[in-house]
């Protein structure tokens, strides 16, 4: 988690909030980092690419 803290750079103002967030959501099975790491791969043009 703290990779992709790291590759959103300045978009995150508070990395220390940010994470204590996320620790929050995580204790009431509220978090999946499925959808952090497709949001990364979508943002660095990594993502399938999708056809039709």
């Amino acid at each position: 988690m703290v990779a992709a803290m790291l590759q959103k750079g300045e978009a995150i103002a508070s990395p220390g909030g940010y994470l204590r967030s996320l620790t929050a959501k995580a204790r009431a099975g509220e978090f999946s980092i499925g959808p952090v790491l497709m949001a990364l791969l979508r943002g660095r043009g990594g993502g399938q690419a999708r056809t039709g």
